[in-house]
């Protein structure tokens, strides 16, 4: 009777479906159920037993209030009509249900939540002679022995006392972009004719604010919007979700979920460790319980993407530590990773230059008409290194440059005679054809993600810039094998620290990683085939290439911004051998800071004052070398009894 794609479980031959999964069902079952209900009277229930012949309408505990929840009562029926009636209300050792999941509507938000009850069961191997465990003393004496109890909604270890969370408190209050839905429409994962979910939104506001500037977004949270919109959309943002959630299986199946919503693509971010103090609270689960009572996950950018890959199948893209980007459209994938490392963006960020004109006592030129539109379109100018196409230009220009009765081939002309600068855009298209080298490049090194098509956008800039496909592949595969040339190398090395963004010394490349862009196109290249050897590389704060041939050392530490930041965790690429080795630290300090800032840095001089004297004192080796955290805390505090 039931097809596959309705809700239910199929036991014995009946389907059993929950009423609210109900309309979804075929129109076979739900003539079944109503003729059932209508001989019912007001029996009340929520879960509807139906085969060809017989029917019958349950009453079982609240869903949402019971892990494994119990028949209260039973009302069947025979194949003439004949009701028959059953309360169990009064009995120790009723029926009860498993795999409640099952019988609900595959998009109902408590979807989640049930399925990590049944999925650690499976892996305990609990279900085994299923047709033992259809009462509650069986179910709960099976439980018992595999050291696990049943707490409410909740399946939990025999020892464990019951820890009430309240997620609904970990909510904030934004008056702009959050950091991920910043990052998507930074790096063009969010475009203006996309639509976004945000799964989890809480208060809303990522929502509000990108309505606010004519992006389509809508949102649904289960304590702040439960109301909301659940539905699938281009992009779905997952933003500090799944680190609020102590339960691990339940972690997987909302990610899971918000997969299901994402035609295109997902951002999921969570929080990582070393930002926040976790002084007073309290270890639970594979977190901690605050004083008020939230629970937080701190995740390591490894154990993120390792999570992401084994629920989605996608290799994710990191775009900030804490988050990362997966994709079913992997044209999107390739336009957010060209984004990603590209210098170019910076020129979209220059100022617009005011030309000086003559006075037209005349009609309005178009550039006095739409001076606004044509703004927009240099600053789309400055990011592709040349005039954009019109399906290139964001649709809320193209509109405002119809109603204004101007196509867009004279908004283009004037914008090239009125508006364009040559300086700035041949510094746009260098920077532009030097991100599609490095894009290029890395795309041919061993281990890189090998992809079918290539975007439009990127064709376009390829026939532009180089003028065929062949071209662009064979600057790439020449930049790409001069990373093997020691003497290329030592010379973009020197050309890195000319820039100010780096320093070069001992033979050692150093700079910090948000200023990778900023850097020759060798560096940018040898830094990318780090990343691929070593998924969320990119994530490390500081980065030094040197002084061994090929070899990549990424720093993560607590507090980078401190003067002497304390080193969690340290990656080693021998890119060779396309191998990583990655360590933990608990009291190393990263020395001599300064080596790694640029030398504009607002406390750039602050800090060559402070390493300059730790070297002086002795304390530090030129290489960096020094005592722990605890050793120089104990020298400092016997300076300071002196």
């Amino acid at each position: 009777m039931a097809k596959k794609s309705e809700p239910g479980k199929r036991v014995g031959g009946f389907l059993y479906v929950h009423k609210d999964a109900l309309p979804l069902a075929s129109e076979e079952v739900r003539q079944a159920v109503a003729r059932a209900e209508e001989l019912a009277g007001g029996f009340e229930w929520n879960v509807a037993k139906v085969s060809d012949k017989r029917q019958s309408l349950l009453l079982y505990e609240d869903f949402s209030a019971s892990a494994f929840p119990a028949l209260l009562k039973a009302i069947s029926f025979d194949e003439d009509g004949r009701p028959t009636v059953t309360d169990y209300t009064g009995r120790d050792n009723p029926p009860i249900l498993h795999r409640k999941e099952t019988l609900i509507a595959p998009d109902d938000p408590r979807q989640p939540a049930f399925s990590a009850i049944t999925r650690r069961a499976e892996e305990l191997g609990l279900f085994k002679d299923s047709n033992r465990i259809g009462t509650r003393k069986a179910w709960y004496a099976r439980l018992e022995a595999a050291g696990l109890k049943v707490d409410g909604p909740r399946l939990v270890s025999g020892g464990d006392a019951a820890v009430e969370v309240a997620r609904e408190r970990t909510a904030i209050s934004r008056t702009a972009l959050s950091q991920p839905v910043s990052l998507m429409v930074r790096f063009g994962m969010l475009q203006g004719e996309f639509e976004l979910f945000d799964y989890g939104c809480g208060r809303g506001d990522d929502v509000a604010i990108l309505q606010a500037n004519g992006y389509a977004a809508f949102g649904w949270d289960p304590n702040h919007r439960p109301d909301g919109e659940r539905r699938p959309a281009d992009v779905v943002n997952l933003g500090f979700v799944i680190n609020v959630i102590e339960d691990p299986h339940e972690r997987e199946e909302t990610l899971r979920a918000a997969w299901s919503y994402a035609r295109r693509g997902m951002a999921v971010s969570v929080m990582v460790p070393g930002k926040y103090s976790v002084d007073g609270h309290v270890p639970v689960s594979d977190g901690f319980l605050s004083r008020r009572q939230t629970f937080q996950k701190y995740f390591s950018q490894d154990e993120l993407s390792a999570l992401v890959r084994k629920v989605t199948g996608e290799r994710p893209l990191p775009l900030a530590p804490g988050i990362v980007a997966v994709f079913r459209d992997k044209e999107l994938e390739q336009q957010v990773s060209f984004r990603r490392r590209s210098r170019s963006t910076i020129y979209a960020r220059l100022q617009v230059p005011e030309k000086e004109r003559p006075e037209r006592p005349q009609a309005l030129t178009v550039v006095q008409r739409a001076r606004e539109e044509l703004e927009a379109i240099w600053q789309t100018a400055l990011q592709f290194g040349r005039l954009p196409r019109e399906e290139e230009i964001e649709p809320e220009v193209r509109e405002a440059l119809r109603a204004k009765n101007i196509s867009l081939g004279r908004a283009l002309a004037a914008c090239a005679q009125e508006i364009a600068d040559p300086g700035q855009i041949r510094m746009a298209a260098e920077a532009r054809r030097e991100d599609l080298l490095v894009h290029f490049a890395l795309s041919l090194f061993p281990g890189a993600v090998r992809y079918k098509t290539l975007p439009a956008s990127i064709q376009r800039d390829v026939r532009a810039l180089f003028g065929s496909h062949s071209a662009v592949i064979e600057a790439a595969t020449a930049q790409l094998k001069s990373i093997r040339d020691r003497e290329a190398l030592q010379a973009a090395y020197a050309a890195a620290a000319e820039t100010g963004y780096a320093s070069f010394e001992d033979g050692t490349l150093r700079f910090m990683a948000e200023n990778l862009e900023q850097l020759p196109v060798k560096v940018r290249i040898v830094a990318g085939c780090a990343e691929i050897v070593h998924e969320g590389f990119s994530s490390f704060d500081f980065i030094e290439v040197g002084p061994d041939h090929g070899v990549v050392k990424g720093y993560q530490c607590d507090a980078p911004d401190s003067a002497l930041p304390l080193i969690k965790s340290t990656v080693e690429v021998n890119l060779g051998r396309s191998i990583s080795r990655m360590r933990t630290h608990s009291d190393h300090v990263l020395y001599l800071k300064s080596r790694f800032m640029p030398r504009g840095h607002p406390g750039y001089d602050k800090q060559a004052a402070a390493d300059a004297k730790l070297l002086s004192l002795g304390l530090v080796t030129r290489l960096g070398a020094g005592p722990t955290a605890r050793e120089f805390s104990s020298v400092i505090s016997k300076a300071r009894v002196k």
